[in-house]
């Protein structure tokens, strides 16, 4: 499984935010992190209408974590920022052009290593994996 690099930023930004706990300036993170300020203001909109971060525009302006995102499971902030968990052409809701599909075991596999991903990945916080400063 390869996480997006959307879910990559976003996890990072979360951990940035979860490690400083004040406002921080889209500036700062795109320094801190090396992202590109444009990649920040996707992630930054997606991760505000999730409900993990609060946002504030203009002087003064910025990013802060809400203080519930912390005690969010990895899996639940993957399973927001992810599009699709399709590990395969047969994952797929349209029509899969596999041979095997009539007779395949290969997808119940995927899938069962797919849960169990996922399963391991409820185990652990936002805050179980933000370093403390």
């Amino acid at each position: 499984m390869r996480l997006t690099d959307h879910t990559d930023y976003s996890l990072r930004v979360l951990m940035y935010l979860n490690q400083k706990k004040e406002l921080v300036t889209l500036n700062e993170l795109a320094e801190a992190l090396q992202i590109s300020r444009n990649n920040l203001i996707k992630v930054s909109n997606r991760l505000a209408k999730q409900g993990f971060i609060d946002t504030s525009r203009g002087p003064g302006g910025g990013l802060t974590i809400r203080p519930e995102a912390g005690t969010a499971s990895l899996k639940d902030i993957i399973s927001k920022t992810e599009e699709t968990f399709q590990l395969a052409e047969c994952f797929q809701e349209t029509k899969s052009n596999c041979t095997f599909l009539k007779r395949c075991r290969l997808k119940k596999s995927l899938n069962q290593a797919l849960n169990a991903f996922l399963n391991s990945l409820e185990q652990t916080t936002l805050n179980d994996v933000t370093v403390s400063v």
